[in-house]
């Protein structure tokens, strides 16, 4: 008895002890700032692959951060009225095609008086784009067409009189010259020869004079022909976009009435609003006369898409097939789906998706795909019920219908996320709280991670330099040490702010991705854990989601840093950025980074998921939408510094100012209506 309660007494006190160690420590760091446990703490074994130096770029500082605009609102004020300068009846809307141009069937017309359909036209519609110059409208032109013709006949006719007037005269000139010859050698020939002699030389030179005011006329007529005829062809005087159309073909106009309204887009203004208290710094900047920057965020449409799945997309997945990639996408309705786009028009490629298996019940997460280091070609598919399965992609002629290997062990929960490693001789399968390291070869699982996280793991990435980057709903980034026996975090990113559940790293390791907040995402330095730069949206309306993830950028020798930005794509919440795909590129060096593109999904479907074509030579980005979409598309935009000035400063509102830039968009291209962001370098103090 006496023991028993002695043995209660040591527990008591042991539990006491623990209560106490759990709890802050007075004058100690608190818990958001108590260190990581480190590699020395939890011996991991040697590392699982040999680990590369993090990249070293010599961050540049600014001393002054710029003021950043976002979403303005670009638009085109000058608008040509298009009118007609004669009475007459409209033939048709309609342009000469541009040299080597293919007219569509249903786009191609010809003019009423080419009878033998020998010079076809590009029939016009509101929304085509026109240049300075280019016909537009054709006039019945008939009356002018016959006086142009019976001009011509008449000129040609004087010009034939003109020849014979000529001849004949030079021949009576020879005549006249023989007969003064002869009355001037004593008589012998009669002085009345000589007078008939200059008569038909004047005669002729007459008939020569004649022909001649005959063919100035005639010419003056015919260039007046040209002129009115030129007037029954109504062209564009500025390079633009067709807007409205008040006529159509056949009916009558009088001169001066309105066919047309053409809107140039040679110069564009674009218009967004600030804070109040910029106001100070913006009436500086247009004092001293500097120029802004705009980025243009030009919306796309999709290459080429699919619509194979009946349920939405929850993964995409791109192989390294050199070749010609192969797209994957896997979804809630449980398929698994190997498209290939086929983007050199290769003949004998499939247009239709191949099934890796018949849709099951069990709807499938996540899917991801060999990189173009590793040794095969191989695709991981996660499923609801917590399984995973490899597939062997290397024949592209003879695709799989069953998986190379599918582990008996499993996850407790659906997986949610995997990843490679750089050389593909390892994976990584997230699943609620677990991640499982797995040897790719033999399909077996190596060990599991420690419980670190206190929510799902949402994302998870291999870095070259043997560690993984593990994001999570409880708010944390963790970047762990990998070893063959075991793994530990080294470093913990906390305070996440957004709502992007994949957050990814550069193909480097140099950069992870870490959502500040729902409008704004940091690039952190793995090495360092600081922030070294960012993509921001700055307005609510503006809110990333689901997404951020790196290109596969690779840094090539010889070429400036700062001409190697890294490229991300990252999908947009509610509101504006709904069914929209952002693409960026970002100095490696830190800074901010700039939008250059933004992807319209069909129907702005939400976007699920994405990724990048891995392979160098055909680079492509690829979404999946909550529609059951697949869409591929090829941004090819650059970055570039596009200059303005401030024209307008509209600050009668008492929070907000509104800022107006114009500049010429024969280089930037904007669409009316289109977004924009303005940057602002305001003068160092």
């Amino acid at each position: 008895m006496r023991s028993r309660c002695l043995g209660l007494t040591t527990l008591t006190l042991l539990m006491t002890h623990v209560l106490v160690g759990c709890g802050p420590t007075p004058g100690g760091p608190s818990a958001t700032n108590t260190p990581e446990p480190t590699v020395r703490d939890t011996p991991i074994g040697s590392p699982l692959y040999a680990p590369a130096p993090y990249p070293e770029y010599k961050t540049i500082v600014a001393r002054r951060e710029p003021i950043i605009i976002p979403n303005a609102l670009a638009q085109f004020e000058e608008r040509q009225i298009i009118s007609a300068e004669v009475d007459g009846t409209i033939d048709l809307f309609a342009s000469y095609p541009k040299p080597g141009e293919n007219i569509p069937d249903d786009l191609k017309v010809y003019h009423p008086r080419d009878l033998k359909k020998e010079l076809p036209l590009k029939r016009l519609t509101e929304g085509d784009d026109v240049v300075d110059g280019q016909i537009l409208v054709f006039l019945d032109d008939r009356q002018i067409a016959a006086r142009i013709q019976g001009g011509r006949e008449i000129k040609a006719s004087a010009e034939l009189a003109l020849k014979y007037a000529t001849e004949g005269a030079k021949e009576a000139e020879k005549r006249r010259d023989i007969v003064k010859r002869g009355v001037q050698e004593k008589g012998v020939i009669a002085l009345t020869e000589l007078i008939d002699a200059e008569l038909t030389l004047a005669r002729f030179r007459e008939n020569e004079a004649n022909a001649r005011q005959t063919i100035a006329k005639t010419n003056a007529d015919l260039t007046e022909a040209e002129v009115a005829l030129d007037k029954h062809r109504i062209r564009s005087r500025v390079n633009g976009i067709i807007r409205n159309i008040s006529k159509r073909p056949g009916e009558y106009v009088k001169a001066g009435d309105k066919i047309m309204e053409i809107e140039a887009t040679d110069r564009v203004r674009i218009e967004g609003q600030l804070a109040i208290q910029y106001l100070p710094l913006l009436k500086d900047v247009v004092a001293r006369k500097e120029p802004v920057f705009v980025e243009p965020a030009v919306p796309s449409a999709p290459l080429v898409s699919h619509n194979g799945h009946r349920r939405a997309v929850t993964g995409v997945a791109v192989t390294a097939h050199p070749d010609g990639p192969l797209v994957v996408s896997v979804g809630a309705d449980g398929a698994a789906l190997v498209w290939d786009p086929n983007l050199g028009k290769k003949n004998h490629r499939p247009s239709v998706p191949h099934s890796l298996s018949p849709p099951s019940t069990v709807g499938l997460r996540c899917v991801a795909a060999s990189p173009p280091t590793a040794k095969s070609f191989l695709v991981i598919t996660g499923a609801d019920d917590g399984r995973i399965s490899l597939w062997n992609l290397a024949d592209r002629n003879r695709l799989p219908t069953s998986p190379q290997h599918r582990p008996d062990e499993a996850h407790s929960a659906a997986v949610q996320y995997l990843a490679f490693s750089p050389q593909g001789e390892f994976f990584a399968s997230a699943a609620g709280r677990e991640v499982f390291i797995w040897q790719t070869a033999t399909a077996q699982k190596l060990y599991a991670l420690p419980d670190e996280h206190r929510d799902t793991i949402t994302a998870v990435s291999f870095t070259p330099q043997n560690t993984l980057v593990t994001a999570s709903k409880d708010g944390t980034i963790k970047i762990w040490k990998l070893g063959a026996e075991r793994a530990a975090v080294v470093r913990s990113l906390d305070h996440r702010a957004g709502t992007i559940d994949v957050l990814t790293v550069s193909r480097d390791g140099g950069r992870i991705l870490f959502d500040q907040d729902k409008t704004r995402i940091d690039l952190v330095d793995a090495a360092s854990g600081q922030t070294v730069g960012q993509i921001e949206n700055v307005s609510s309306a503006g809110a990333f989601s689901t997404l951020a993830v790196f290109g596969p950028d690779e840094l090539l020798p010889g070429v400036p840093i700062e001409d190697q930005p890294y490229t991300i794509a990252t999908a947009g919440g509610d509101g504006d950025l709904k069914g929209t795909l952002q693409f960026w590129q970002a100095p490696r060096n830190g800074g901010r980074g700039s939008e250059i593109g933004r992807l319209i999904t069909p129907g702005r479907a939400a976007i699920t998921t994405a990724a990048f074509s891995p392979v160098r030579n055909e680079p492509f980005l690829v979404v999946g939408t909550a529609a059951g979409g697949v869409h591929l598309w090829k941004p090819t935009a650059t970055r570039k510094a596009h200059t303005g000035r401030i024209t307008y400063i509209d600050a009668t509102d008492t929070r907000y100012v509104t800022v107006r830039v114009e500049m010429s968009n024969k280089e930037l291209n904007l669409p009316d209506h289109s977004a924009a962001t303005i940057i602002i370098h305001p003068p160092n103090p």
